[in-house]
């Protein structure tokens, strides 16, 4: 239509904008109807999504989760000509439509229709199963209590689920999709549809994955065919369950083009990060609290062990049943892989009580360890289902109840199903301990001191006040409104170092703050406002605390007073901003925000990268910006359920890419701070150190734009990468990525020299004379101390830990033995030292395919494995044992050395073919070995025990990298 033809954008495109155009054209010359674009916030996905509606040429109805971000669209159409207000705006009669997903329901949440939906088939299969009829079906139903009210709940629960799935395969199961859409809503679609919509666009897509997925499937439907679907967020979907998976897919189809955030930072389109942390301890009292509930949880395992729980546990390991009714014994290899978690959880048990352990099991490092919260949660399933609850005796159903009740406190749930995950008391008290504020007001102190006035600090909630049923468990320890949004906001204020900063509540309730602050602010947001609101005073809290701002005006709603508040945070009025992750979370743009506090529990993908995304916009008063991301982590873990805080932490950044000490753009805790791995936070001893290194890296801003290595040209290709450690304090042998001689130990040679050079000699005296017989015999020893000369070098060649480098080589040569490595990548091979004793293993110029198997294959062969197809031996020299010991050894036909075995990797050893070119590789790098079946032999199931039970010597951690 002329109106589009109008619009030119007066810009410059990015270079990653243009190839996300690109991907569209390539969609449309294809005759593909959608396009699914993703893009970090603040890389310019708005004028992008304007720039495609303006390609397509046709009317266009814009979709937004909120009012802020629907908002964006008609100041981005600005950009594209001087009367944005007749191009794009909230009214449906506009070229560009701007409506959000909640203006077209009908019900706040769809969810009620499809509940409705699923009570009504269950009454229906209730009534064809009894005779009754339907409407005696819903009344009897909704008349259960007791275990037939919560079969009745977890059979809607599976219909409801069905109903999902039907609808996102477009059957529509009974579901008709138009009672989706309010009447006017729909009077609004049909009204689009008549003007000729041709464009669908979803703004901030990852949305759909939840019910407002079914109201734009409604919408479609009720527009003409050809419409053009697109898809713009920041953060797709990841792991949804599959009814909001097909549902998602069906609406956008698979991602077209990705915009990396590391991408736009390098380019100098974001503003570099630092990701950092603060680890504390929870309060004395606090710590009490758990320990008691610790306490608790042990006695209950002392009992256990008392008990007959230890003879269960090794009758359900030694008595191997492949099931109740099936009396064949299982062989160890089959039973590791139907139950893995209660094999390892099981064997642990046994060594850590000195118990018998049955023939075959592993018996390594890992299996070594004491039984961890998980194992014991494996364990007591197992035990409380298969035994006790089978069990008429009252005995075993109080030993029940003291399991299921011991539980509970853990923030777990003994179901007939299994043990699932609840809600915790001590989960809320670690996320809401007091502990957590005093060390965000000091994270604020600290910023406040290196960064002064230009000091902007968000800090994110989940919520802006308590529930409204505190824990009664906690009360006296834990103060009901701890991690709110109005906790915050007290802690703040009452700290002389930071109170100064005025912070100010910004939540969807309204504006609020410190009375000490009223006045200010109440001016500032008057002047600010101007006509169009009247502040004219403030209310105090019932508690007197904290005041509320009030307005007179009839618009006075949360996008007027987020859009003063934010006013105010640019111009320093207010420093700090204390709000919800719902309503400041997602589609705020505030350029001049440096400091990001992450207090929320969230930590799926999607709220994760829309938070930091936050603090990311460039600030033109701010050309050198490096925006600081924290977390705050309380953690115990020397109590039971103590790392639960830790462990979310961890969650948080799997996903999450910035750079590490050493320069690499990496995703997983390490990039915060090497010693924060994944598996477990580091000992309480250590978090002062910590805390003072990242709080140090906190001010060394110029050093982190540094790393950031704006400017510079990269691949955009996320590149798995391995860090290694070595598990002892031993030093570690030499590393290095060049490669080393082959390794060559035979010792017939020098051997033979000897021994043949003296009968040879002795020929010569038996035809001559004496002397040369003599000469014979002497040369003899010669040789053989030549012998031991070069069994001693070569044993200075076998070190007892697998060599890195050596292993990585085998590894490589095996691929490029069966052409799944290029020699590009192949020769890329670089093993470099990190912090904390790590050393990254990498093949620099690898794809990311090629990365991910050399990165995987190389971790299974420097770890243990429970159950390896294959194995691999090396050379190992004893260490008591000199150059003579060693030539004693051959004289008497055994082997020099002994022998360390190693599984082959997975996906070296899914054949012998494969496996075969592996072991030729690991003897040219890793000395003379053979080559182990394990699956059949007894032999073989030796060497498997065997090679378990050895310590692999190393810590191993697979890290994607950005490069």
């Amino acid at each position: 239509m002329t109106r589009f033809r109008e619009l030119q954008f007066y810009g410059e495109w990015r270079p990653y904008q243009r190839a996300a155009l690109a991907a569209f054209e390539k969609d449309r010359h294809n005759g593909r109807l959608r396009t699914h674009i993703v893009a970090p916030p603040g890389s310019g996905k708005t004028l992008l999504g304007v720039e495609l509606i303006r390609r397509v040429g046709k009317r266009a109805l814009v979709l937004a989760p909120n009012q802020g971000i629907q908002q964006q669209w008609p100041r981005a159409v600005a950009s594209f000509t001087d009367r944005p207000e007749e191009v794009a705006g909230a009214d449906p009669l506009k070229p560009i439509a701007c409506l959000s997903y909640q203006a077209l329901c009908q019900l706040e949440d769809p969810e009620i229709l499809l509940g409705r939906l699923a009570q009504s088939r269950w009454a229906d299969e209730r009534a064809a199963a009894t005779g009754m009829t339907r409407e005696e079906a819903l009344r009897e139903g909704e008349a259960f209590e007791g275990e037939a009210a919560n079969r009745r709940a977890r059979e809607l629960a599976r219909i409801s689920a069905a109903l999902k799935r039907e609808v996102a395969r477009g059957e529509h199961a009974g579901v008709e999709l138009r009672d989706l859409l309010s009447e006017p809503a729909r009077k609004r679609v049909q009204q689009l549809a008549n003007m000729g919509v041709g464009v669908v666009l979803l703004d901030e897509c990852h949305h759909l994955a939840s019910l407002w997925g079914y109201v734009v499937r409604a919408v479609l439907q009720e527009l003409p065919e050809g419409v053009h679907v697109i898809g713009l967020t920041a953060t797709p979907p990841v792991s949804l369950p599959e009814a909001e998976a097909e549902l998602y897919d069906a609406l956008l189809g698979p991602v077209d083009f990705t915009v990396p955030t590391p991408a736009v930072v390098r380019d100098g389109h974001l503003a570099p990060y630092q990701e950092l942390a603060i680890l504390t301890e929870p309060l004395q009292a606090e710590r009490d609290w758990l320990a008691e509930h610790d306490t608790r949880f042990r006695e209950l395992i002392t009992a256990l062990h008392d008990g007959d729980f230890p003879e269960w546990v090794i009758g359900r390991l030694h008595d191997r049943r492949r099931s109740a009714e099936d009396e064949t014994e299982l062989s160890w290899p089959e039973f590791q892989r139907r139950s893995p978690k209660l094999a390892r959880a099981g064997v642990r048990f046994l060594l850590s009580a000195d118990l018998r352990v049955p023939t075959g099991a592993p018996r390594g490092e890992a299996y070594r360890r004491r039984p961890d919260l998980d194992d014991w949660l494996v364990l007591l399933e197992d035990y409380a289902l298969r035994k006790l609850a089978s069990d008429p005796s009252r005995e075993a159903a109080d030993q029940y109840e003291a399991i299921a009740a011991a539980l509970r406190e853990l923030g777990f749930n003994l179901t007939r199903q299994g043990i699932r995950r609840g809600t915790s008391e001590v989960d809320r008290l670690l996320t809401g301990s007091q502990a957590k504020a005093h060390a965000l007001v000091d994270v604020l102190a600290h910023e406040l001191e290196h960064r002064g006035e230009r000091t902007r600090a968000l800090v994110l909630t989940d919520a802006e006040l308590a529930a409204q049923r505190p824990d009664d468990a906690l009360t006296g320890v834990l103060d009901p409104a701890a991690g709110t949004a109005r906790h915050v906001l007290l802690a703040i204020a009452a700290d002389d170092r930071v109170a100064h900063l005025r912070p100010l509540l910004v939540s969807g309730r309204g504006l609020r703050c410190h009375p000490a602050d009223a006045e200010v602010l109440l001016t500032a947001l008057e002047a600010t406002a101007q006509d169009h609101f009247k502040l004219t005073d403030w209310e105090a809290e019932p508690d007197g605390l904290l005041v509320t701002l009030h307005s007179q005006g009839a618009e006075w709603m949360p996008r007027a007073w987020v859009e003063l508040a934010t006013r105010l945070f640019v111009e320093g009025t207010t420093q700090v901003l204390v709000g919800t992750r719902a309503l400041l979370g997602e589609g705020w743009n505030c350029p001049p925000l440096n400091v990001l506090i992450d207090m929320t529990i969230a930590t799926t993908g999607v709220s994760v990268q829309q938070m930091r995304g936050r603090s990311l916009r460039l600030d033109p008063a701010d050309p050198q910006k490096v925006a600081s991301n924290w977390d705050v982590v309380c953690v115990a873990p020397d109590l039971v359920r103590g790392n639960a805080d830790y462990e979310r932490f961890v969650r948080k950044h799997l996903n999450l890419f910035a750079p590490a000490e050493d320069g690499e753009v990496e995703a997983g805790p390490s990039h915060v701070h090497p010693e924060l791995g994944p598996f477990g936070p580091p000992p309480v001893e250590r978090f002062r150190e910590l805390n003072a290194q990242l709080l140090q890296r906190a001010a060394q801003r110029d050093a982190a734009r540094e790393r950031w290595k704006i400017g510079t040209p990269y691949r955009g290709v996320e590149l798995p990468t391995l860090l290694v450690r070595r598990r002892s304090q031993a030093p570690a042998p030499k590393v290095t990525s060049k490669p080393g001689r082959p390794l060559h130990l035979s010792q017939r040679v020098p051997i033979g020299t000897g021994l043949g050079g003296g009968a040879a000699f002795g020929a010569l005296g038996v035809a001559a004379s004496a002397p040369p017989l003599l000469i014979g015999l002497a040369l003899a020893p010669a040789g053989l101390a030549w012998a031991a000369v070069r069994l001693g070098a070569a044993k200075q060649r076998l070190p007892l830990v697998l060599p890195l480098d050596a292993a990585a080589r085998a590894v490589i040569d095996a691929y490029r033995e069966l052409d799944e490595l290029t020699p590009e990548a192949a020769n890329s091979l670089t093993i470099e030292p990190r912090a904390s004793g790590y050393l990254r293993c990498e093949l620099t110029r690898a794809t990311a395919e090629e990365g991910k198997r050399f990165a995987t294959a190389l971790d299974e062969l420097v770890s243990l494995s429970d159950n390896p197809r294959y194995l691999v031996s090396r050379p190992l020299a004893d260490p008591r044992r000199g150059p003579l010991g060693l030539l004693g050894r051959v004289l008497t036909r055994r082997p020099p050395f002994d022998e360390r075995l190693h599984p082959v990797p997975a996906d070296l050893a899914r054949n012998k073919e494969r496996a075969e070119a592996f072991a030729r590789a690991s003897r040219r790098h890793m000395g003379p070995g053979r080559l182990v079946f394990t699956q059949r032999s007894e032999e073989g199931h030796e060497a498997r025990a065997e090679a378990a039970s050895a310590d692999g010597g190393y810590e191993t951690l697979v890290r994607d990298v950005w490069v």
